[in-house]
């Protein structure tokens, strides 16, 4: 074969090869999935939730959108559950479901056609979550499966110099869990993990509507209020916006519409927010002086409850790190999982030292 022939067959290889590997962010309140498309990603985003049979959670009945309508809703005999809580899987058969669900969403034809998936998960997760993970992607169908640390794959998929020795920092603010990692060199230097998130503001909003107004509001509608007017306590005094609502009075038990602003969500985001901020100080306290100055110009927050209006703003307020917020903070853990699915020695020490010259 000539070397033109053998540069198109090479292409030919590549291309290939990025076709048949997934990214997936295993998340507990969304499960994302991105697939490599030539300079961009085909993405898909899911519900973690799994409907089962009452009398055998095992039995999967629905699964993604399907599910999280059934919410607080279903009769007697079915259940819809998350698989995962605070990053934790809880069910391996339901994540099992959950995870076939999106190689299938994925790919959009037969699972022979996935060789290798990157999965995401919370960094302080241990070796049995890890290898439970594992396994799960290969009874799912994919000939090759790594996990990674959500934290790592949020700066990969961000475009952060993670290859360079001078330090860069990601705070990822989840549903279920929040990891803060510290990258040099390709690798995780420090690592600290707050298993609170986007799941707890939605706890205390139905808590806090309760007591104010004596209604209770489903989940769904405290989830609605959150992402509408979600705003954090900071020294840059937000606009104030308001939502409505709508929950079942307690004496009445009629239902009743109530208005929520953002100062009622602020209340609810603080003790996350108090935790994150501590949990910052800490990985601060634990940074060499080499790091500091990488981290000051390279702090990124991603999940969905980065993009509370005054968060970056409190940060920097609290402990002087002037963090931005990235343009996709939903995808960026897929995107970071799905780069490192197409390229597997990515990760690789002599690879990473390599890319760093």
């Amino acid at each position: 074969m000539n070397l033109f022939g053998r540069k198109k067959e090479e292409e030919k290889i590549k291309k290939e090869g990025m076709a048949n590997t997934l990214g997936i962010d295993l998340g507990t309140l969304n499960t994302v999935v991105a697939k490599p498309s030539g300079d961009k990603f085909d993405l898909y985003k899911i519900p973690s939730v799994v409907a089962v049979k009452k009398e055998d959670p095992s039995y999967v009945l629905a699964v993604g959108n399907d599910a999280k309508s059934m919410l607080g809703r279903t009769p007697e005999d079915i259940i819809a559950v998350r698989p995962l809580r605070k990053g934790v899987i809880e069910s391996v058969a339901q994540a099992e479901a959950l995870i076939i669900y999106a190689m299938n969403k994925g790919t959009g034809e037969s699972m022979d056609h996935v060789d290798r998936i990157v999965i995401g998960i919370p960094g302080d997760a241990s070796e049995v979550e890890k290898n439970a993970v594992e396994e799960i992607g290969r009874k799912a169908g994919a000939s090759y499966v790594l996990v990674i640390s959500e934290g790592l794959a949020a700066a990969i998929g961000a475009g952060l110099p993670i290859a360079e020795a001078s330090g860069t920092m990601v705070i990822d603010v989840g549903a279920g869990s929040s990891d803060i990692v510290v990258i040099s060199l390709g690798g995780i230097t420090d690592i600290e993990t707050v298993r609170l998130g986007g799941d707890n503001i939605d706890d205390n909003i139905v808590d806090i509507v309760k007591k104010m107004y004596n209604v209770e509001i489903g989940i769904h509608e405290a989830e609605k209020a959150k992402i509408e007017v979600g705003m954090v306590n900071s020294d840059a005094s937000p606009e104030i916006e308001k939502t409505t609502v709508i929950g079942k009075d307690m004496e009445t038990n009629k239902p009743k519409e109530i208005e929520i602003d953002s100062k009622l969500v602020a209340e609810a985001a603080e003790p996350v927010v108090v935790k994150l901020i501590e949990a910052l100080a800490v990985i601060l306290k634990r940074m060499s002086p080499e790091l500091i100055s990488g981290v000051y110009r390279g702090t990124m927050v991603v999940g969905g409850t980065s993009q509370f209006r005054g968060l970056k703003e409190r940060i920097y307020s609290e402990l002087e790190i002037p963090a931005e917020i990235s343009d996709d903070p939903m995808t960026v853990v897929a995107k970071g999982a799905a780069i490192v699915a197409a390229e597997p020695r990515a990760l690789e020490p002599e690879v990473r030292l390599k890319a760093m010259k």
